[in-house]
């Protein structure tokens, strides 16, 4: 019993959302390549429409004038979009709508991610709002690319969420000196005023290397945390594993060395080969 039906045919709209998405997001690309076949398509709009949500909150130059307004107004858009079934000729738009009319993603997936950004933008006041913020953004990417593979089973999408989460948290470990430069803080209140900071203190980086480092520590312990919680249950199908991966490299971030102010190096063959060492092994 793999909780798997068959997948829905491939999204239609040409080799630009390959394109699109692998400058877009070249971790998920990468990782959305061993897809199931019927699926990949699929992938590479979820992958495209998670970065226009994603872009809606990295607005570092309107913030200063509206606040968060910019980014709602951009993620009410999307809500509008799913509601009314009109893509306003927008490619992604029409390739998601497409998507979901032939039952590959549920449109509840599609809410919680862009839920997950209105709530980055509205402030995560406590770890429990920012794990969730998370698992039903990053996370949810996951899920639905899962569901575009066909699979169905809670348990299976619960474990797939929290490998999501895993890829989040890495990714924030690797790029925070970048995310905040952009505008973002897609951290806990309560974290950081734990090390001395507020949200708007933080975005403009006033932050220090230390403090800095233990919020990456505080990042790493609930990776951790999650990677216990996928690594209870069995193995998954292979195909569900795929719609995983990032979270391999998610864990390679939270053990890399970043400096407080630094840039990560970009991405190299040591990456790609845990990828696909992980799928080989059916195992993260």
């Amino acid at each position: 019993m793999t909780g798997r039906m068959d997948a829905s045919p491939p999204v239609t709209g040409g080799v630009s959302f390959l394109h699109d998405a692998r400058r877009a997001d070249p971790d998920r690309f990468f990782c959305a390549l061993f897809m199931p076949s019927a699926a990949r398509m699929a992938a590479m709009v979820l992958i495209a429409f998670n970065h226009e949500c994603t872009r809606a909150v990295a607005t570092p130059a309107s913030w200063a004038v509206a606040g968060p307004m910019a980014g709602l107004i951009r993620l009410q858009w999307w809500r509008d979009v799913l509601e009314s079934g009109n893509a306003q000729r927008h490619d992604t738009a029409a390739a998601l709508l497409d998507l979901m009319a032939r039952g590959g993603v549920r449109r509840e997936t599609l809410d919680g991610i862009i839920m997950a950004r209105e709530c980055e933008l509205d402030g995560l006041p406590d770890r429990a709002a920012w794990q969730a913020s998370m698992l039903d953004g990053a996370g949810g990417v996951q899920v639905a690319m899962a569901q575009a593979a066909g699979f169905t089973d809670p348990t299976q999408l619960a474990r797939i969420r929290l490998m999501g989460g895993i890829y989040a948290v890495g990714a924030l470990v690797r790029h925070l000196p970048a995310v905040l430069r952009a505008g973002r803080c897609p951290l806990p209140e309560d974290a950081l005023a734990a090390v001395g900071l507020t949200r708007d203190g933080l975005r403009t980086g006033q932050a220090t290397p230390t403090q800095i480092a233990t919020l990456r520590d505080g990042l790493r312990q609930q990776g951790r945390e999650w990677l216990e919680m996928v690594r209870e249950g069995p193995r998954l199908p292979r195909a569900a594993l795929a719609a995983g991966l990032p979270a391999v490299l998610g864990l390679r971030d939270m053990r890399g060395h970043v400096g407080g102010d630094g840039d990560a190096s970009p991405r190299g063959v040591g990456d790609r080969l845990a990828v696909m060492g992980a799928l080989l092994r059916g195992w993260v």
